[in-house]
């Protein structure tokens, strides 16, 4: 956990707490899961933030919309009002796919072709005439948070932290100034749930991975973890499920 010494300013400073994800990782796991569960489990891995990431799927005609939704209030329910957008993966009438990040990540931008990807898993699984959908189910949020929480303590997810911070710095230097404008981007949703966490102290137990990140001032306090071009790394823990 941050410790009773550490400042709201250097867990606001985390990937975690601003909502950025690795989305190379998260286009990678899209890629490669054969269900839902699959691909809840692996990008729940990749997202270092406290906040579950939960998944929505939908079509519209021929267009499927793959949406990913950190769990702000905590209720394993994907809330508009309360919780944060992070990326989109949307199929269109050519069987191709867009993927874009919202707020912090939105600098993300990215197109691919055709292939048997996760949603061809999906959609097969669950034939509606009504057409697909599928929202994670409340019940799986005990599942998912127990499985990363084994993870993050394992050595995978240092290496996983490598690869974000990796992430970040070849993005800084292929989006430039639109990649910095968009990690100032926050949504009111996470503006409410960060001034929660200050108000509350509740930061203080936080999961977040602490780092030098590309293009800001911020430094870990602990000279110890993991070590990368970008500097010094800590994997923070915390023991609750």
């Amino acid at each position: 956990a941050c410790g009773s010494g550490s400042s709201y300013e250097n867990w606001a400073a985390t990937d975690g707490a601003a909502g950025l994800i690795n989305l190379d990782d998260v286009q990678a796991a899209f890629k490669d899961s054969k269900s839902a569960t699959d691909f809840e489990d692996r990008v729940n891995q990749i997202y270092e933030g406290d906040g579950l990431v939960l998944i929505r799927a939908s079509q519209n005609g021929e267009n499927l919309t793959l949406e990913g939704w950190e769990d702000l209030d905590g209720d394993s329910e994907i809330d508009d009002a309360s919780d944060d957008q992070l990326f989109s993966i949307v199929q269109d009438t050519n069987k191709e796919y867009d993927m874009r990040g919202y707020h912090g990540n939105g600098y993300y931008r990215s197109h691919y072709g055709a292939g048997d990807f996760l949603f061809t898993y999906m959609v097969i699984s669950s034939l509606s005439p009504r057409g697909y959908y599928y929202s994670t189910p409340i019940s799986r949020g005990s599942s998912i948070r127990n499985q990363r929480s084994r993870y993050r303590q394992s050595s995978a997810y240092n290496r996983q932290a490598q690869r974000n911070s990796n992430f970040n710095r070849k993005q800084s230097s292929f989006s430039g100034s639109r990649y910095q404008q968009s990690r100032s981007n926050v949504s009111s949703n996470r503006q409410t749930y960060q001034q929660t966490q200050k108000s509350s102290g509740s930061f203080k137990n936080s999961n977040a991975v602490s780092r030098p990140r590309a293009g800001s001032s911020f430094r870990s306090s602990s000279r110890s973890g993991a070590r990368g071009a970008g500097g010094g790394m800590r994997v923070r823990t915390s023991h609750r499920n």
